[in-house]
């Protein structure tokens, strides 16, 4: 089978990506011919099964076309003549290039990594933290979104028009969470089915709890990237409370990221050891041992998490982990079985959740053997064989019959959203210039 991968970004800067050149490895390993297009703010690449192009993160006035992209694409799939085109993380390209994917006449696909198709900033939350239903439009303006990640009329434009075209030019959803899968299909999004990620280096085998290293006595760590979305500061928030029924607790924060500064502040303020629990980001072959010494994993998030990585990470260490109970999380999170879930930004449901898994061994040995015994679940042969029977399933639909169909939409908001551009642009500009002549006075 001959199959282009497609994702905004070429490096692996987050798990999409890491997803995305492993399922290239793999399928190549599997005899396939495999080409990916990608771009990259840096860097630009060109050969016969790559093709890098160099463009920003964000161009407010190619957020519906970009010639330059949409061109490049076409000529390079074109020449490839794939059987399918397999998208992951397309949030960073126009709209257009979702029809300029289906106009070359091979069915178009898609591994759904989070919500970001059905919600402007990806969250699915309103500002307030009640879980929303989804669909870009006016209703992302009603209920406090803005709070969550800021965003206005054009991007909340351009992911409606995103939104339809999706619809009209994909054939299937991959989703790896069952919540989002059921979450797209409520919203027409054709063939929408839950594809577990795999564990990398899992296997069938069983694996006795009884047989892992000695852990630390009550740590608790958080690791991943320190952004709010993650919601590090409602466990920073609860840690006193941990402290003061376990004086011996220790919690550890490993990443970094734009909150690093802030979660600093705020645990001094709390009168915490802030230098002490976090730790900074560490290379990618320190994390095991973090695993490994922890007594639990935390995770908890504010916004609607899909399947993250790091759950996988930690069914591969036998670590307990206790989450946020929201969206995709409880499918990776069982209680009593991998861990326990916590009301999201509830500091208090989660201190006592924490307590709970630190004051009872039995527990957290029952929890081990359960994130072992489910390696089993998300092995890489059942995660192949799934994909491999969805690209069965639409390479037996084919091309959609009438790709686009958003021309008369597309246009318009192309030219308006150009010339805001320019219009926001010298406005900017102008506002430059009137304070230096302010400065001048």
């Amino acid at each position: 089978m001959r199959i282009v991968q497609v994702n905004s970004f070429a490096g692996k800067v987050g798990g999409a990506e890491i997803y995305c050149h492993g399922l290239i490895d793999e399928l190549r390993a599997r005899g396939h011919d495999v080409a990916f297009f990608a771009g990259d703010p840096e860097r630009s690449e060109r050969s016969d099964r790559t093709c890098i192009v160099q463009r920003p993160e964000f161009d407010a006035a190619r957020l519906v076309h970009d010639p330059e992209l949409e061109g490049t694409f076409t000529e390079f799939a074109g020449g490839f003549r794939p059987d399918l085109i397999h998208l992951h993380n397309v949030h960073h390209f126009p709209v257009g290039f979702l029809g300029a994917a289906a106009r070359l006449g091979v069915p178009v696909m898609m591994t759904a990594h989070d919500f970001g198709y059905l919600c402007p900033n990806s969250w699915m939350t309103w500002g307030d933290g009640t879980v929303c239903s989804g669909g870009p439009g006016r209703k992302c303006f009603e209920h406090g979104c803005e709070a969550n990640y800021p965003f206005d009329g054009r991007i909340v434009t351009a992911w409606k028009l995103r939104y339809e075209a999706l619809k009209r030019n994909l054939r299937a959803f991959a989703c790896p969470s069952q919540f989002l899968a059921e979450q797209l299909a409520a919203h027409g999004f054709p063939r929408a089915i839950g594809v577990p990620l795999w564990t990398d280096g899992g296997d069938d085998s069983a694996r006795s709890a009884a047989d892992l290293p000695p852990r630390d006595s009550n740590r608790v760590l958080f690791l991943g990237r320190l952004v709010r979305e993650k919601g590090v500061e409602t466990l920073v928030r609860a840690w006193p409370l941990v402290l003061a029924a376990r004086p011996d607790a220790v919690l550890s924060v490993v990443g970094g990221g734009p909150e690093l500064e802030p979660l600093k502040t705020l645990a001094s303020e709390l009168g915490l050891d802030a230098d002490g629990i976090f730790l900074g980001r560490v290379p990618h072959e320190q994390v095991g041992e973090h695993l490994g010494r922890a007594t639990c994993q935390v995770l908890p998030s504010w916004w609607c998490e899909n399947s993250p990585v790091t759950t996988y990470e930690s069914y591969l260490s036998g670590l307990p982990m206790i989450a946020s109970d929201i969206a995709g999380l409880p499918e990776m999170v069982r209680p009593g079985e991998t861990g326990l879930l916590a009301r999201p930004r509830d500091e208090r449901d989660l201190a006592a959740k924490i307590l709970e898994l630190l004051g009872d061994g039995a527990l957290q040995r029952r929890i081990q053997q359960g994130c072992l015994d489910s390696v089993a679940r998300f092995t890489k042969e059942r995660h192949m064989a799934s994909l491999l029977e969805l690209y069965d399933q639409v390479l037996a639909d084919g091309p959609v019959t009438c790709p686009d169909g958003l021309d008369d939409l597309l246009a318009p908001a192309d030219a308006f959203l150009r010339r805001f551009d320019e219009v926001e642009r010298w406005a900017l500009e102008m506002q430059k210039h009137i304070q230096w002549l302010e400065s001048q006075r």
